[in-house]
């Protein structure tokens, strides 16, 4: 039980510890608004989602239930284990039908590799990732 709980602590630190990050380069990003700086965010999120944060959501979740499940003391009945799968819902929810769709955008931006409204599309994404943050915390 120890080692779920060690792996659900690790992807919830890397899911949350990798989207501050970004949010972080994003500001940065959009404060410069250099084209280029733009363009490197724009081509760093969909890497970085895709190989970071999507695979660190996921054992989130899998470690998160497989506790739940194997567990006397825990029942997906109890508030608080309602309350995180709601709120993992709704962080689910907006990664999967807003953030997907600015990360495209953003993907798109960089492969024609022209920043116009760029900065628009960063705002938009440390908005849509605000709102997952705020669901995880």
């Amino acid at each position: 039980m120890n080692w779920l709980k060690l792996l659900h602590i690790l992807g919830a630190t890397v899911w949350l510890g990798g989207g501050t990050t970004l949010i972080v380069i994003g500001i940065r990003a959009r404060a410069r608004g250099d084209a280029n700086a733009i363009l490197e965010f724009a081509r760093t999120v969909p890497y970085v989602g895709m190989r970071v944060l999507g695979p660190a959501w996921i054992v989130v979740l899998i470690t998160g239930v497989w506790m739940v499940a194997v567990s006397a003391a825990w029942k997906f009945s109890q508030l608080w284990v309602l309350l995180a799968l709601g709120l993992f819902a709704v962080a689910f929810l907006v990664g999967a039908v807003y953030m997907s769709r600015v990360g495209m955008q953003l993907e798109r931006m960089a492969r024609a590799n022209q920043s116009t409204g760029g900065s628009t599309l960063v705002t938009r994404w440390i908005a849509g990732y605000g709102l997952v943050m705020a669901a995880l915390l």
